[in-house]
């Protein structure tokens, strides 16, 4: 990976991590207990860290479309990063303890916004720990910074764009779930199983060793092998999940690999069912 990599370890940032122009961001989550990432960030994390919530800080509120974790307005979502201490200069450092799960979705969303200066840290808080590397519950002083968003349209893709791609040999559609609920055989968390015609099945948790830290380059560039070919033929790839989190491995996966043009459809599968008329395909593809 010969160009700059978004994922950093541990002893990356524990040299860098009093340096004035780095915010490091506890990105920690746990769907259906939504209290709990905050809880373990006040209890413990790394010394410096903010804390940014994926559903209050990172999602806008649920409407009847949109899907779980909608998209925020690009300058709220500016101005509230701004107010954590993130500038158009700030390295930003995000980790959780899903294996980039979170860290990955606030990656996605700072390139979105035009700030380049973003990166996950490899393991998570665990592989933090295992280092030994210090803790602590001290909260740091928020220093307001000025971020003016510059938008990326072009990373994103909306129902109305993957309408268009359904059978069209020029797109491919990748869908980050687990087998399972991309086969429809079971659905815990939407209200409609299955996923969307003609995409293929690369779950997110593939992009990771069996210790939760990220794959090297020959291992993920095998993992993700169709997604790959269709953009070296020149296809184009759009990478959805349930509600557009976990699908961000997948995208900050091929960006590592040189195919920062994958895009990502926010909305995901809960988003997709939310219109009635979309089809729906079930089974293997």
């Amino acid at each position: 990976m010969n160009h700059i990599d978004p994922v950093v370890s541990p002893k990356w940032l524990l040299a860098r991590m009093y340096e004035p122009d780095l915010v490091i961001v506890d990105c920690r989550f746990a769907l259906g207990s939504p209290e709990e990432g905050k809880h373990s960030y006040l209890a413990s994390h790394i010394p410096g860290a903010v804390f940014l919530d994926v559903e209050q800080d990172l999602s806008a509120p649920v409407g009847p479309h949109g899907g779980r974790h909608p998209l925020p307005d690009p300058q709220e979502l500016a101005a509230r990063l701004g107010r954590t201490g993130i500038g158009h200069d700030t390295r930003v450092v995000a980790y959780d303890d899903q294996g980039g799960l979170y860290a990955a979705r606030l990656w996605w969303m700072l390139r979105w916004l035009g700030h380049d200066q973003a990166y996950v840290m490899d393991g998570g808080f665990a592989a933090w720990q295992a280092g030994g590397f210090p803790v602590t519950d001290a909260q740091r002083t928020l220093v307001p910074a000025a971020f003016v968003p510059n938008v990326r349209s072009g990373m994103l893709a909306d129902v109305n764009e993957v309408r268009r791609t359904l059978g069209d040999p020029g797109v491919l559609l990748v869908d980050s779930r687990d087998a399972s609920r991309y086969a429809g055989e079971q659905e815990p968390i939407d209200a409609k199983a299955g996923h969307i015609p003609g995409a293929v099945n690369r779950f997110w948790k593939g992009v990771l060793d069996d210790q939760g830290a990220w794959l090297a380059e020959p291992a993920l560039r095998e993992r993700l092998a169709p997604v790959i070919r269709a953009l070296d033929d020149g296809r184009e790839a759009i990478v959805y999940c349930g509600s557009g989190v976990s699908a961000c491995p997948n995208v900050l996966a091929l960006h590592r690999l040189g195919y920062p043009q994958a895009k990502l459809y926010a909305g995901s599968w809960s988003d997709w069912i939310s219109y009635s008329e979309n089809p729906i395909a079930t089974g293997e593809e």
